[in-house]
């Protein structure tokens, strides 16, 4: 999204009773002095998810909120550094963070912006080729089962990621989402399997059987796109990260070994992941070959069972 389109928003409304706050600090096992306007209770949030019609003020007691609190609590000192980093801007850095907020549909800031920005852009370039490289976004909806269901996948891409993308579709006449779509199945399988044995090897003592799990939510992001001729085909690589939350049904044996227990696994993922698609030039165009997706990353967040 615009950087002026984001906001910051309190995971735990700022504006909660004092009970709703006591009931959800010992849910939560937060700190008796938690700060609502502190780092760790703040996070990004787009304009129109945050407006009267967005999320609104209800507060549950779901892991899905004590997962945004543990991330905005890891990355804290981040935000903090920035922050001051911001503070300690010198007159360009103010001038330029001036600039990333003004509104550019008011019409002579517009016409002002278009005529001074490209002096901005080559002296960027005179400083590094690469630097005055831009990143572009754009959002995939990927078919990822018979049912129709379909995943969502950020595309955030360089010049060279583009120029890959334009040739997939003007050469290989082959969509970026059909050529992504098998190995993000293959992706959304693998991290599935890693889940279900994270629970099963959770207590060796007493073993649990998990169920398939259900993502209560799952974000990709396509972060790099490249290719390069192979023998007499060409290779189209692809890179990016995954975080996503997962639950799974569990069964063990209760504790007096006299039957089985029903409980609810939670767990946040988190990881890295690259892949391969290729294509022979004498082949038909659009006709794909997915090589192996490969998670390169994975870091998992555990919560109690319930």
């Amino acid at each position: 999204m615009k950087f002026g389109d984001c906001q910051i928003d309190h995971i735990i409304p700022k504006d909660i009773t004092d009970d709703a706050l006591l009931l959800l600090t010992e849910h939560f096992g937060l700190p008796d002095d938690f700060d609502l306007h502190a780092p760790q209770n703040l996070a990004p949030i787009c304009v129109s998810c945050n407006g009267p019609g967005g999320k609104g003020n209800t507060t549950y007691d779901s892991p899905l909120y004590l997962t945004q609190l543990h991330k905005a609590t890891r990355l804290r000192p981040a935000v903090i550094a920035r922050a001051k980093a911001i503070g300690r801007s010198g007159k360009v850095a103010e001038h330029l963070l001036e600039v990333i907020n003004t509104d550019l549909d008011e019409e002579d800031a517009r016409r002002e912006f278009l005529e001074h920005a490209p002096a901005v852009v080559q002296i960027l370039s005179m400083l590094g080729d690469s630097l005055a490289d831009h990143r572009s976004f754009s959002r995939l909806e990927i078919e990822v089962d018979r049912f129709g269901s379909e995943q969502g996948v950020i595309v955030s891409l360089d010049e060279r990621g583009r120029t890959t993308a334009a040739l997939l579709e003007e050469v290989c006449e082959a969509d970026l989402g059909s050529a992504l779509r098998e190995p993000i199945v293959q992706l959304l399988r693998q991290v599935d399997t890693r889940v279900v044995d994270h629970f099963e090897h959770r207590d060796r003592d007493n073993p649990l059987s998990a169920g398939p799990p259900v993502r209560d939510w799952f974000v990709i992001e396509l972060e790099s796109l490249d290719f390069h001729r192979d023998g007499q085909q060409i290779e189209f690589t692809a890179g990016g990260v995954f975080e996503g939350s997962l639950s799974a049904s569990l069964t063990r044996s209760n504790s007096a070994g006299e039957g089985l227990e029903d409980l609810q696994g939670d767990v946040v993922v988190t990881g890295t992941f690259s892949t391969s698609v290729f294509w022979d030039p004498a082949s038909a165009l659009s006709d794909l070959e997915a090589g192996d997706c490969v998670i390169d990353a994975w870091g998992v967040d555990d919560f109690a069972l319930a």
